[in-house]
């Protein structure tokens, strides 16, 4: 006779005991710390009396720390994302790449900065490239997802000889104020997490648009950016709220990167999820028109913004277009069937249709013993 779980019911530990499970299966590298300066002369928005150099760490992973050579993948994520987000990707790719993920500054590991209004593009821009020169590095790829890409933009225009190739995830040169409003007003909410149920719940429907990806990759992003709360229980995101103020304020304009774009000199991957609102056809053709041959195109279906870049098909594709693979200008990914969630659902008819009520005490012990990319 087998005992079930009830999802609902579901304890904490038995919820970080299965991520501790989906960590060890990808290997994924332990956290390090760099210590960097706040210039005074970008804190615009602080009253220049008041304006003064501080010191600041960025939280980071780094598949190998001690490789002298000069080159490395630096991943960059979204608003909300943690480093974590680019474990899978890291462990596909490191046997052949030093592979580096940071958080944002005052996002999941990375420190809070002094003032909300420090939280500007020109000070994000300045801590990635104070860790890229603190590492030594002089060339890199950089894979940039939504806010992360707007950044390696930025990087790359004014950096030709340090970026060698550009991923763009489901990024372009330009957003409307109004869908970084939308944004903006999602983000900005503070969320608190009583329950598992609640998280998976909440999680499910935030990470709906990441594509056909399993519950072990949703289970492991959603716990990298959040954590335990001090009081009362349950979990948090993981980030300084001003952040995302500072976010909101910001979303009062467009975004209009069109002259660093049309200065790129690196080959540039642009994936572009084919249900996404923030990087839109029309846009699109604009940047096939303003890079021509310099830049190839690859559609994601069935994925709004941002894909997760957690999946076989697309590692497959990064690294193969890293390695040299000729691809053509514009192609689409072959769509995969959505995994079963047993877990994380949107709350859609489909979803809540296959989602199983109990999970057996015999399958819990079998994510334990097998691989749970393949199991959850």
């Amino acid at each position: 006779m087998s005992i079930g779980l009830s999802i609902p019911d579901l304890e904490w530990w038995t919820i970080e005991d299965l991520a501790n499970h989906v960590a060890n299966a990808i290997g994924v590298h332990a956290y390090r710390w760099f210590d960097y300066t706040i210039p005074a002369e970008l804190q615009d928005s602080t009253i220049e009396r008041l304006r003064k150099d501080y010191p600041a760490k960025l939280g980071y992973i780094d598949s190998a720390p001690n490789d002298k050579s000069g080159e490395a993948i630096l991943c960059l994520g979204g608003i909300v994302n943690s480093a974590r987000r680019f474990d899978f990707l890291a462990a596909d790719l490191s046997a052949a790449h030093r592979v580096i993920a940071v958080d944002w500054p005052g996002r999941g590991r990375s420190g809070w900065l002094a003032q909300q209004s420090h939280y500007s593009p020109a000070i994000l821009a300045h801590a990635i490239e104070s860790l890229i020169d603190g590492l030594g590095l002089d060339r890199i790829v950089l894979i940039g997802s939504s806010l992360g890409g707007s950044i390696g933009i930025d990087i790359a225009a004014r950096r030709p000889s340090l970026v060698r190739r550009l991923v763009l995830n489901d990024i372009g040169p330009e957003m409307s104020a109004e869908r970084r409003r939308r944004r903006a007003e999602t983000v900005s909410r503070y969320h608190v997490f009583p329950t598992p149920a609640d998280l998976f719940r909440r999680a499910g429907a935030a990470q709906k648009h990441d594509g056909p990806i399993g519950d072990a990759i949703r289970l492991h992003n959603i716990m990298g950016q959040t954590k335990r709360c001090q009081a009362g229980g349950g979990r948090e995101y993981r980030h300084d709220p001003r952040t995302t103020q500072a976010y909101a304020e910001a979303a009062a304009t467009d975004i209009n990167q069109w002259d660093a774009f049309r200065i790129l000199q690196c080959p540039i991957l642009l994936l572009h999820g084919e249900e996404s609102d923030a990087l839109l056809p029309e846009t699109v053709r604009r940047m096939q028109m303003a890079m021509g041959p310099q830049m190839t195109l690859v559609h994601i279906p069935e994925t709004g913004h941002t894909p997760a870049l957690a999946d076989s098909d697309s590692i497959s594709l990064i690294g193969g277009w890293l390695a040299g693979q000729t691809l053509p200008p514009e192609s689409t990914l072959p769509c995969r069937s959505a995994p079963i969630r047993l877990l994380f659902t949107d709350g859609t008819t489909e979803s809540a249709s296959v989602r199983p009520q109990k999970i057996a005490v015999a399958s819990y012990m079998s994510w334990r013993q097998a691989s749970p990319l393949q199991q959850i």
